[in-house]
């Protein structure tokens, strides 16, 4: 009784609100996490949910002007010969 399909808001609530993710990070037994979090979601899927998307530290929006010259001057660099 996995649930697949896109996270909802009230989802993404109860795995940012959960205090062991929190406190401990993604280390530890991630198979138990949904179940404490009582959450319907593999623990892979709630690990890479909270690594990807809903970390506090996580950048969201467009790149900052001292972004973009970062990202083509690496781009000039080496000429797009790896993209």
């Amino acid at each position: 009784n996995v649930k697949k399909g896109p996270w909802s808001l009230e989802e993404d609530a109860k795995l940012k609100g959960h205090g062991h993710i929190g406190k401990c990070g993604t280390s530890g037994n991630r198979i138990a996490l949904p179940q404490k979090a009582e959450l319907k979601r593999c623990g892979k899927r709630c690990r890479l949910r909270w690594l990807n998307s809903l970390r506090p530290n996580i950048k969201h929006g467009e790149f900052s002007d001292e972004e973009n010259k970062i990202i083509c001057t690496l781009f000039a660099t080496i000429d797009g010969r790896y993209v």
